[in-house]
């Protein structure tokens, strides 16, 4: 009978003492997974670089310099475009976590009052029939 007891305790302890940690360890991962999925130190890197690496060799004459150049150049260009939509949409999906992780965080000691009044309301609800 004294575990029933002391789960609500340990409980309580865990939720205003210990799960800080874990929080901010989740927020901590889950920054490092968007970074990475969205590849955008990588892409910050390579931000000039040609679209897919693909280059147009230049022939000898005046015609395929200037073509080569204009064609890389496009790739080039391209290749910004999409790196650039990229690393926004990286960022962008980094800047929700971070605003639904403070608002986590500003819900999270009250959460288990809120436990409390749901049930509270739900019951009384159920009983109202």
């Amino acid at each position: 009978m004294s575990s029933f007891f002391q789960l609500p305790i340990s409980y309580v302890l865990w939720h205003y003492a210990l799960s800080w940690e874990d929080l901010f360890r989740l927020y901590r991962n889950g920054s490092w997974f968007l970074w990475n999925f969205f590849s955008i130190r990588v892409l910050l890197e390579t931000l000039l670089s040609p679209w897919h690496r693909i280059q147009e060799h230049a022939d000898k004459d005046t015609a395929g310099v200037l073509g080569s150049f204009i064609m890389n150049t496009l790739l080039r260009l391209i290749g910004f475009f999409v790196r650039t939509a990229t690393i926004l949409s990286g960022l962008l999906a980094l800047l929700l976590f971070s605003v639904l992780f403070a608002a986590c965080i500003a819900l999270w000691p009250f959460l288990p009052i809120l436990i409390v009044i749901f049930l509270i309301t739900g019951v009384s609800g159920a009983l109202s029939f």
